[in-house]
């Protein structure tokens, strides 16, 4: 609800009271708030700030075994890396999050297929990146938010898809 430049700020507070309370209800909010305290740092730029929360999100969704949660966590951190220029890492585990959601019987995700496909354009490996982009342009294309506010972004994966 606050201004963009206010809401680290209060996610900080927030989570610094969160970390030192016993309130389990309390408690409950960690993981938003290290997940929502990496994404401001990402959008800034401060990747290695943004990895640390997100190492974090990912620890307490590990402790708690959050399901859908853990694995956007995992998503993030390798999401990260890929802006750190860790891009082989990054790919490593984007690939083995995929394989993590097949074993689980989940269906397939666009965004980690566009992530999948965004490591390997990175590393010069378009060939390979093409169908990754074509299945997160199938798959992202029924999100009637991104169809709304990132058509460009859809149009790349769509280009890049067909290649």
């Amino acid at each position: 609800a606050e201004k963009p430049e206010n809401q680290l700020a209060w996610n900080l507070k927030a989570l610094a009271a969160v970390e030192k309370t016993t309130d389990p209800r309390a408690q409950k909010w960690a993981g938003s708030l290290y997940n929502n305290i990496g994404w401001t740092y990402h959008d800034q730029g401060k990747f290695s700030e943004a990895l640390g929360y997100f190492e974090k999100c990912l620890f307490w969704h590990q402790t708690r075994q959050t399901g859908e949660s853990l694995l956007i966590a995992k998503w993030s951190v390798a999401r990260t890396l890929r802006s750190l220029n860790r891009t082989e890492e990054a790919l490593k585990q984007q690939l083995a999050l995929a394989a993590e959601r097949q074993k689980l019987k989940l269906a397939e995700d666009g965004y980690v297929a566009e992530e999948i496909a965004e490591c390997l354009f990175a590393l010069k490996r378009e060939a390979e990146a093409a169908p990754y982009f074509a299945k997160a342009y199938q798959l992202l294309s029924q999100d009637s938010w991104l169809l709304e506010n990132e058509s460009k972004r859809l149009e790349r994966l769509k280009s890049l898809g067909a290649k």
